[in-house]
């Protein structure tokens, strides 16, 4: 095979210095001479750069013939491409063979040995192992080619060439064009702007630039933005046959989370600032298990606040099964082997990042970095303090920080996350400060979608469950509550009844809630921090209890969230009153949340005003709670709808919660909206079994 003059062939460290993959299409019409030639050029993310197409009355045994087309298309190109691609069956291997383009060119058949593609072809993220290739003798073909598929599928792009040439030659000047005897005119377009006449034959060639307005006119159709149609880069969502798809995937990946995971697997450096609520957390992992996968990353350092490392390691289980990790936490002692324990991930809090920074040095150096560090709220290092300094220290191949809010109050804060995600591997770290420099740098490196941007992708609700540690002076009330109950319970020997059993279970719920000596809660804690972040966006929210008291429920949530300027809603409230409560919240935005027990929120309310849910206890009948949760979300809403739903960890909540998903399974076969009562649902030996009771 003739590849072209090695003296132009390009080296992988140029192929950044040109623009992208030419993708060659040969059409020869049924009981037609003439063969149609399309060059289609892409970037190396797979955007359209340019299309040029050309005909000739050619035998399709004519190498020369065709080679001579092959060049007039190349030299028509603005931007040269610097790799041919071709797909076996479009002409004879012969003529492939005897090609001759002065550019490298590498055929590619797919598995069933057809012209096009099908369902089994996998030429995505460097799957090279499942497809049969035909490359020059060179071996810098298949290199560059192996970098540049390692973001593309390359039967897709040769079938948009393949479509684009189709879409040409439908147009009736085009097929005039083509019947004149002896001319041969390359024409090549470029995405609104211009399409350029190449005429040969004569020995010269003459240009012509024509606008593409004027084309428009001319032709009387929407050509040539319908070729740009065609040739656009499809949504994520319709790449189906890659084999980033082919994985199975714990749920659903929304559109605009499939291109938050191909942004961070293309970018070694980003600021992913979606809205609260938008999945950050699972566009990571999913990122994270597609390298891991591809063998590109074999370690992760994920830093998050400590309140949130078991979510993450739950979400991790569940979106990346195939992966391993630890959690570094614990004594010094236990630190010390947790930090040299080998995983795909390791995760860690700030506060212990800080604490171990003489462990970090040790086993990590300049020379043998961390694949990927991510810092999951990012905006905890936005000032300049020990904590931010020894993060931004770590060395790493990859920066991720993740952050809704990258400013919370002066514009350095941003600064400071800038420098962490703009790292350097080797050398000085950079320096930001407020100015031009950095906010071109910010857009460089930032993806940021809102939930009005992404409004069409979201589902009508969207349902988190958060297992968080309960605060140690609840920890220290709820160990004291259930040692003495599981007493007390014993102690009644053959006498204990199951409301014996309830009643110890609810004074459980309500510790987990808040404690009951100091009122410290995790769980408002965290329900204050997400309202920070939301309230600063213009969002409202709903907290719902089963419990009214000021210890434990609403009462105490209005004490917690203060700053918020909440209102309580609850069955102390005369009935005709309520609705004042009600009007009040609707019409004024002072009000950032109204807190509600959950029987009398559950009723007769319209309350789109708030678009995000929170369940500071769970109701044990999921159909009272969504009854609840529908006050926001129901007709007239305008923003999609989060419900936020609590329990802590090593507690009764997640043991019931555990045994009630189990048994939520079956139901969801048999009926909806099943009505799970504790005491009718959980039987005597399941309800005794929760306090380790026979």
């Amino acid at each position: 095979m003739n590849a072209g003059n090695p003296k132009f062939w390009p080296s992988i460290s140029m192929i950044d210095k040109f623009k992208g993959v030419g993708w060659l299409r040969f059409e020869l019409p049924p009981n037609n001479s003439i063969i149609r030639v399309a060059l289609f050029e892409a970037s190396q993310s797979g955007e359209p750069l340019e299309f040029s197409f050309i005909w000739g009355n050619l035998d399709p045994k004519d190498s020369l013939g065709i080679s001579t087309l092959v060049e007039a298309l190349v030299n028509a190109c603005a931007g040269k491409p610097y790799l041919l691609v071709v797909l076996e069956g479009d002409l004879p291997k012969d003529t492939f063979q005897a090609l001759n383009s002065n550019l490298p060119i590498c055929i590619v058949r797919p598995k069933s040995g057809g012209s096009s593609t099908d369902n089994q072809i996998y030429g995505f993220n460097g799957q090279l192992s499942g497809i049969n290739w035909e490359l020059a003798q060179q071996t810098t073909n298949f290199a560059i080619l192996s970098k540049y598929i390692s973001t593309n599928d390359p039967f897709e792009l040769l079938e948009r060439s393949g479509k684009g040439l189709a879409e040409v030659f439908a147009q009736p000047f085009i097929q005039t064009l083509s019947e004149i005897p002896g001319l041969q005119a390359p024409i090549s377009l470029l995405p609104n702007t211009t399409r350029r006449i190449n005429v040969l034959g004569s020995g010269k060639v003459k240009s012509q630039k024509i606008p593409i307005n004027k084309l428009e006119q001319s032709t009387g159709s929407d050509f040539p933005a319908s070729l740009w149609k065609i040739l656009a880069k499809p949504p994520s969502e319709q790449v189906q046959n890659s084999k980033f798809y082919s994985l199975k995937w714990a749920g659903t990946l929304l559109p605009f989370q499939k291109d938050g995971v191909h942004a961070l697997m293309e970018m070694d450096r980003l600021l992913l600032s979606d809205d609260m609520g938008l999945g950050k957390t699972v566009q990571v992992i999913a990122a994270l298990r597609i390298l891991s996968i591809q063998k590109k990353i074999k370690s992760s350092l994920i830093v998050t606040p400590a309140s949130i490392l078991d979510q993450w390691r739950q979400e991790l289980n569940r979106w990346a099964p195939e992966m391993s990790g630890i959690i570094v936490r614990g004594s010094i002692q236990q630190r010390g082997w947790q930090w040299r324990a080998q995983g795909d991930f390791t995760l860690v809090s700030y506060d212990t990042l800080r604490q171990d920074e003489r462990y970090l040095a040790d086993i990590r150096s300049p020379e043998n970095p961390w694949d990927v560090v991510v810092l999951d709220e990012a905006q905890k290092i936005k000032n300049r303090i020990k904590t931010s300094e020894i993060a931004k220290k770590v060395p790493r191949l990859r920066s991720w920080a993740l952050t809704g809010t990258p400013i919370e109050n002066h514009e350095n804060e941003l600064a400071s996350i800038i420098e962490f995600v703009d790292h350097v591997s080797n050398g000085p770290r950079k320096r930001y400060h407020y100015g031009k420099k950095l906010i071109k740098r910010h857009q460089e490196l930032q993806l940021r979608r809102k939930k009005t941007d992404v409004l069409q992708d979201l589902p009508p609700k969207i349902e988190t469950k958060l297992t968080i540690p309960l605060h140690p002076d609840q920890r220290k009330s709820y160990d004291k509550a259930e040692y003495d109950g599981v007493v007390y319970l014993k102690s009644l020997g053959s006498e204990v009844k199951i409301q014996h059993v309830l009643e110890l279970i609810v004074r459980l719920k309500q510790i987990c809630n808040a404690d009951p000596i100091t009122g410290a809660s995790s769980k408002l804690e965290n329900i204050s921090d997400r309202l920070q972040t939301l309230t600063e966006q213009g969002h409202r929210a709903l907290v719902f209890s089963q419990y009214k008291s000021s210890f434990s429920g609403v009462g105490a949530a209005a004490k917690y969230l203060s700053k918020f300027n909440p209102l309580t809603l609850t069955g102390d409230i005369p009935v005709n009153y309520r609705q004042e409560v009600v009007n009040q919240f609707k019409t004024s935005n002072s009000h950032k949340a109204l807190i509600i027990s959950l029987k009398v929120g559950g009723l007769g309310l319209n309350l789109q005003e708030a678009s995000y849910v929170f369940h500071l206890d769970r109701w044990w009948n999921p159909a009272v709670e969504r009854q609840a949760e529908d006050r926001s979300h129901r007709f007239g809403q305008k923003v999609k709808v989060n419900v936020i739903k609590y329990s802590c960890q090593d507690t009764i909540e997640e043991r019931i919660d555990l045994i009630l998903n189990q048994k939520q399974a079956l139901f969801d076969t048999l009926i909806d909206d099943v009505s799970l009562d504790l005491s009718s649902k959980l039987n005597r030996k399941e309800l005794f079994s929760l306090f380790g009771l026979n």
